[in-house]
């Protein structure tokens, strides 16, 4: 009896888990085209060498002009990290990595707010770079929002978020815009 109820909860915990398993899996492969750049290295013959590098920049080039590829440095990967940081988006391995668990991750944002308002459960906030928070617990913030304040946002444990204004104890959020 006992493993007729086990078996059909070990199979339940296996398919919940399996997107979670998923998507902390190895990042993409390289771009093929960039690949193709990087595999005239090997090429030992200097004119060949430079004929493959000359061709494969050239496709390169133009892949990137049509926007079939996109180069970005780090400091654009920060800047759109933290554009998306509250945002609940699927782990893309957009940033060269495990999005969640690199060194470049963004944990937290600071900024000043620009509006803010009662809501449901606390406050509608509105940040300066136009992002939105709304609060989850219904806590007292100890420091009214009003414009101007400075605020930061913390990432917390299993997805969780808490807002601090202007260096006082965090509330619980979620951002909506």
């Amino acid at each position: 009896m006992l493993s007729r109820l086990i078996w059909p909860m070990m199979v339940g915990a296996v398919t919940l888990a399996a997107p979670v398993i998923a998507k902390d899996g190895p990042p993409p492969k390289r771009a093929a085209i960039l690949q193709q750049v990087v595999d005239c290295r090997a090429i030992t013959d200097d004119v060949k060498r430079l004929a493959c590098f000359d061709r494969e920049v050239a496709a390169l080039d133009t892949a990137e002009k049509g926007k079939q590829v996109v180069v970005v440095d780090r400091e654009q990967v920060q800047a759109a990290r933290r554009t998306l940081f509250g945002l609940p988006l699927p782990n893309l391995h957009l940033f060269g990595g495990n999005d969640d668990h690199d060194a470049d991750a963004v944990t937290q944002i600071e900024g000043k707010i620009v509006a803010a308002s009662p809501a449901a459960d606390g406050w509608r906030i509105q940040l300066d770079d136009s992002s939105v928070w709304v609060q989850t617990d219904g806590k007292p913030i100890f420091r009214t929002p009003k414009a101007g304040l400075a605020v930061v946002v913390k990432h917390g444990a299993l997805g969780s978020y808490f807002l601090s204004v202007d260096g006082a104890p965090g509330v619980k959020v979620r951002r909506v815009l």
